[in-house]
């Protein structure tokens, strides 16, 4: 029957409970409402009732009744629950001494202890969780900012260094070159102490007979006698031979 199947509504110690129970269109102001406790089979150990659009509490002032004719519905608060409200309640049509018909049934259980749905505490604790995570994903990415910077720098330097050496070695295989276009080596020696001067030209690519190759002998000049001497050694490597020769 309408009414008569109990909802089940959990509050914790100090909540408001907030139930609104429509009636038919037959029912009018003059009809009085209640809020019950079931007392016997359809008899009402009244809490608070209404009549006439007013506004009833009871007589601890926690619980409060309103007929609003124009929705057709009654609308019941209770505040500031104890664990000793718990219990069914219906909302109720007064007929006769023996006739309450229920418009809405209530089991209500109020409980100590925490809510079974995030309270105010555990949401402030989850925000907190949201910005040490944040704070400490922001700085795990500084980290490895940071990281890749040192990374880079270091290998930019490490570039550098072997440009210039790659530079001082181009650098010294051109002062070692005697010849333009040719690839060779070539060592020099000067024996102050003797007044002599002497260089060794190796080339190791095969000259071609008719391009020039020149060295030029300076010794020192404290050393300079008539019986200097200067004087070129240049040796060729032989090529390989070939079927033709």
């Amino acid at each position: 029957l309408q009414g008569q199947t109990p909802e089940t509504q959990r509050r914790r110690e100090g909540d408001t409970l907030y139930i609104q129970c429509p009636y038919t269109p037959e029912t009018t102001r003059q009809h009085t409402k209640y809020w019950c406790l079931p007392l016997g089979n359809k008899q009402c150990q009244e809490v608070v009732r209404t009549y006439s659009e007013s506004i009833q509490q009871s007589h601890d002032g926690r619980t409060k009744i309103k007929d609003d004719p124009t929705t057709k519905t009654v609308s019941v608060t209770m505040a500031d629950l104890k664990a000793e409200d718990s219990g069914t309640y219906f909302c109720a049509l007064y007929k006769s001494y023996y006739d309450y018909p229920r418009l809405r049934t209530i089991s209500l259980n109020v409980f100590k202890g925490e809510y079974l749905y995030p309270t105010q505490s555990q949401a402030f604790c989850s925000g907190n969780t949201f910005v040490i995570l944040s704070v400490v994903l922001l700085i795990l990415l500084l980290l490895a900012l940071l990281t890749s910077i040192a990374l880079g720098v270091r290998y930019y330097k490490l570039l550098l260094r072997t440009g210039i050496r790659e530079a001082q070695d181009t650098s010294d295989r051109a002062d070692g070159t005697a010849q333009p276009g040719s690839t060779g080596r070539r060592e020099s020696s000067q024996d102050d102490s003797k007044g002599s001067a002497y260089i060794n030209l190796d080339v190791k690519s095969h000259p071609n007979p008719e391009d020039p190759l020149y060295c030029n002998v300076e010794p020192s000049q404290a050393a300079r006698s008539p019986r200097h001497v200067e004087y070129a050694v240049i040796a060729f490597n032989p090529s390989p031979r070939t079927g033709r020769e």
